[in-house]
Order: C-alpha cells, then sequence, then structure tokens
C-alpha cells in the first residue's frame, strides 16, 4: 500500500541513505528503493550525523536549504566547484564569502 506524503523537504545524500536503512528495517525496498539507496551509498561523501550538523552550519549562515543540501551532496574543494553551484540561485558570491563557507565545509569534512 502506498504511503501518503506527509510533508516535503531538501534531504542530503546521507540522510537519504539513513532513511532507506530505516525502511529496509521495516521491509523490502521497491526497485526504486534500491536504485536511491545504492547511489546514496556510492555517492554520500559523510555520515547522516555530520551531514545534518553541516546542513545546519550553512542555514545558519543564510544559504538557502537547496543550495546548503547540494552543498553537503558534493562536498565541494575549490572556490570554482562552489561558485558553480552557488550559479543555480543567480546570487554572486564574492571569493571571502566562498573562502568562509569551503572552511566551513572543511572542517566536517574530517
Amino acid at each position: 500500500m502506498p504511503r501518503e506524503i506527509v510533508r516535503e523537504e531538501e534531504a542530503s545524500l546521507p540522510k537519504v541513505k539513513m532513511l532507506l536503512e530505516q525502511r529496509m528495517k521495516e521491509g523490502e525496498l521497491s526497485d526504486f528503493q534500491k536504485r536511491t539507496y545504492d547511489y546514496a551509498t556510492k555517492f554520500s561523501k559523510l555520515s547522516a550525523e555530520k551531514a545534518d550538523g553541516l546542513l545546519k552550519r550553512l542555514k545558519d549562515d543564510g544559504i538557502s536549504p537547496f543550495i546548503a543540501t547540494q552543498i553537503v551532496n558534493i562536498m565541494p574543494e575549490s572556490v570554482d566547484e562552489l561558485r558553480m553551484i552557488f550559479m543555480a540561485e543567480s546570487k554572486p558570491m564574492i571569493p571571502s564569502e566562498l573562502e568562509k563557507i569551503l572552511t566551513v565545509v572543511s572542517t566536517f569534512r574530517g
């Protein structure tokens, strides 16, 4: 029986992975869920706890939920990578702001 959508929100890959792991404990995953789980497992770069912490920190710094989620998913290592993520909002960012964000990202990477 299909589940009802209660709410919709941005979810990082580590969170998707964690949610699907919880779902596996309840029963078998659908083919789509299995493919999504495989993708999230392959491309997650942080634990769910670290991802949530980074996401909260980025949002607290005034970054939109969409961009913050993309930063957590990609974990950029350079100003150029980060600049490409911000292009989705057409919000110009000065290099010093991007460097600050990269510093925050690097503290969660370790």
